[in-house]
C-alpha cells in the first residue's frame, strides 16, 4: 500500500489487494480545464481516474479504461470499488 505523486498532475494510490488508482488533474487531462496553465498548487472541480490490477492489467471504469470529469464523490466511489 502506499501513495505516489506524478510531478504535479495527481497521485497514485496502491491498495493491499495490488490495485492502483490514478487520480489526475492537469492540463491534458480530462477535466474541465483542459487547455489551463500547468501549476504545481493546481485546482480543479473534477479529475480524470484509471485504474490497474497487481499485474498491471487496466480495470475497466465505466464505459471505458480511463474516465474523465470525475467528482470528488465518484473519485472515493471508483476507490472503494479498485480496493474491494
Amino acid at each position: 500500500m502506499n501513495f505516489k505523486t506524478t510531478d504535479a498532475n495527481g497521485f497514485h494510490i496502491t491498495f493491499a489487494n495490488g490495485c492502483t488508482v490514478s487520480v489526475q488533474w492537469n492540463p491534458g487531462n480530462y477535466v474541465d480545464d483542459r487547455n489551463g496553465e500547468h501549476g504545481e498548487h493546481r485546482k480543479s472541480r473534477n479529475a480524470e481516474v484509471a485504474a490497474w490490477d497487481a499485474n498491471g492489467k487496466w480495470i475497466r471504469l465505466g464505459d471505458d479504461d480511463v474516465v474523465g470529469w470525475q467528482t470528488p464523490e465518484q473519485v472515493l466511489a471508483i476507490m472503494a470499488k479498485v480496493s474491494a
